[in-house]
Parts: structure tokens; sequence; C-alpha cells
């Protein structure tokens, strides 16, 4: 009889006990999908970080190969590079065009006394200035990263602030490009002035 009555509270340390290990079983398993979930979602994270990263680097590359694809643009690089040089202008003239005939193009005191070879030269830095300021402007949007656009600018701007300085910022602030020279202030502040540009007009009534 006393064994008899001992049976049922031996069943239930043994139910007990399963309740126990069932319920330790269970917050084990949902430390351990929290454990995952949160590894998943880490890894997650530097994937789209690594995709978000490519992204910018090849948008950027897209850029700098806008700007060499364009012909006038890349006649501007190469007014930088060269001390003379022959480009062909509109109607398929060759014209000889020198590092003075640059100087004496952007000189924004030439306005009223430009050749056909100096208003190429305008036309080709106005060109390369326009891809600039696209690049500029990417970068303030944080588009792409300074470090893929830095090449080929990084090799031209020394040349170009020592050659045409003196005329070059006068000619873009006449332009109004605060863009361009922006995007060349990053790369010698001291001698290229960062612009604001001024506040839009208000329309008229």
């Amino acid at each position: 009889m006393d064994s008899a009555q001992g049976s049922p509270g031996l069943s239930q340390r043994t139910r007990d006990r399963f309740e126990i290990a069932s319920k330790s079983i269970a917050i084990t398993g949902g430390i351990v999908s929290a454990i995952a979930l949160i590894i998943t979602l880490n890894g997650t994270s530097a994937q789209r970080a690594r995709e978000l990263r490519w992204n910018q680097a090849r948008l950027a590359m897209a850029f700098t190969d806008a700007m060499l694809d364009d012909a006038q643009a890349f006649d501007a690089l190469r007014m930088i590079d060269w001390d003379r040089r022959t480009y062909t202008i509109g109607g398929g003239q060759p014209v000889v065009i020198a590092a003075e005939n640059v100087h004496h193009a952007l000189d924004v005191g030439s306005n009223d006394s430009l050749s056909a070879g100096d208003t190429y030269v305008r036309e080709s830095f106005d060109r390369l200035f326009y891809h600039l300021g696209k690049t500029e402007r990417a970068l303030r949007s944080n588009l792409i990263e300074f470090a893929d656009v830095r090449s080929p600018i990084d090799y031209y701007t020394p040349m170009l602030l020592d050659r045409y300085g003196d005329v070059l910022i006068p000619y873009m602030q006449q332009l109004g490009d605060c863009d361009a020279m922006n995007f060349l202030h990053r790369f010698d502040p001291r001698r290229v002035p960062a612009c604001t540009p001024p506040p839009p007009s208000s329309p008229r009534r």
C-alpha cells in the first residue's frame, strides 16, 4: 500500500523534471535563435555596405570616363599638359595652340578680343569644368567617394594652377562655376578659394 502511494509522487517529480528540462531547452533555443538572427543581420549589413561601396566606385568611374570621353574636355586636359599642340577646331580646321594662347584665352580681360582658337580654348575648359562640377555635386550628395575621383585631376591640378592660376580663378568666377571651383579646392585649398553660390533670385511678379 505504501509503495502504491509512493508511485504517484515519483511520477510527479519526473514530470517536474521534464517540465524544467523543456523550459531550459526552449530558453536555450531562443537564445541560439537570437544569436543566429544577429549574425544574419550583421552579415546582411556587411553585404549591403560592400554593395554600396562597389556602386559608389562604379559611379565614380562613370564620371571619370565621361570626362575623358568628352573630346573637348580631354583637349582642355591636353592644354594643361602640353606646351604646344595642334587641335582640330570647328570645320576641321587645324590650329596650333600654345600655353600663352591658353593663358590669353582664359584671361577675362580678353573677352572682347577672342580669336577662333581662343574660343575653342574657352569651350574646352567650359566642358572640363562641367564634368568637374558634376563630380563635386555627386561628392556633396555622398553618391561617390573622393578617393575614387582623385585621379587623374590630382595630376593636372598643380600644372593647371602653376600655368594659368592667375587667370583661371577670375575666369571661373566670371562663369559662376562654384561646383568646379570647389572640386579644385579639394586639391589645393591654398590657391583655389572655396566658392559659395549666390542664393537663387526670387521670381519676378
